[in-house]
């Protein structure tokens, strides 16, 4: 059998760009959303949206906020600002980009006449946003994240690179505190209580995005009913660079969200 022929189209959803990528010729079997790092955007993943459009599904590539086409700084600029005032920045990013998410899951779902499952992963910041998704969007049924945390303050959280280097995050502005108090997950464990699977990959030696709020995450949900499945999966020796960037740990849980062919 030849590969599976994918049709690829870039397009707003209320003002958020998105990259879709369908399986061409027929009806996908439901959409899958694949959320960049910190810096990254939507055609970030571009071969690994193919694969899943070659596998049946709906996959569709997100611009994060102030990433990609909406991007307001270069990539860099954004990774300094972010590092130097963590919540003031980054608690915006991810509880906008949840509510984003959750409005293109709308469009898609109505646009393509489909009902799902939904599937959502993404790595590092992408992760984060999609475990959250999972909490406030009762029709994401699965969820993969690599290198990310159920825990938007990140306890002990380091420089990349330098380990002994703990960050000062210093304060949230009044919105990202809103959003973090109604959208990070452990803060809300009971959302999580349901049909769902989710599976964490983390790193053993990454104390940039500590492995730690992934195990407590899964400890809390285990005391159901109902419990959902959570998977923690140690990479030992691997830090935050290694863990994002490995092609085994991003196949193997690509493999795991959209289950056999």
């Amino acid at each position: 059998m030849g590969i599976a022929r994918t049709v690829s189209t870039t397009r707003r959803i209320v003002g958020i760009p998105v990259m879709e990528v369908a399986p061409a010729g027929r009806d996908p079997r439901g959409p899958v959303l694949w959320i960049p790092p910190l810096g990254g955007d939507k055609e970030r993943y571009t071969d690994q949206l193919n694969g899943l459009a070659q596998r049946g599904f709906l996959a569709v590539g997100i611009d994060p906020r102030r990433h990609g086409e909406r991007a307001d700084l270069p990539p860099d600029r954004l990774f300094e600002l972010v590092m130097n005032r963590f919540r003031a920045t980054m608690w915006p990013i991810l509880g906008g980009t949840v509510l984003d998410a959750m409005a293109v899951i709308d469009e898609e779902l109505s646009a393509h006449r489909i009902d799902g499952p939904v599937l959502a992963g993404g790595v590092s910041m992408g992760g984060d946003i999609a475990i959250a998704l999972a909490g406030i969007d009762p029709r994401v049924t699965r969820v993969a994240a690599i290198a990310s945390t159920p825990d938007w303050t990140r306890p002990g959280m380091t420089l990349i690179g330098r380990p002994g280097q703990v960050i000062d995050q210093g304060e949230a502005t009044s919105g990202g505190r809103w959003l973090r108090d109604h959208l990070d997950p452990l803060a809300h464990p009971d959302r999580f209580r349901r049909e769902l699977a989710i599976r964490l990959d983390v790193g053993a030696a990454d104390t940039h995005v500590p492995a730690e709020a992934a195990h407590r995450f899964a400890a809390l949900l285990a005391d159901g009913p109902p419990a959902p499945q959570i998977a923690v999966v140690d990479h030992p020796g691997l830090d935050h660079p290694d863990l994002c960037r490995d092609p085994q740990v991003l196949g193997g849980a690509l493999s795991w969200l959209t289950g056999p062919s």
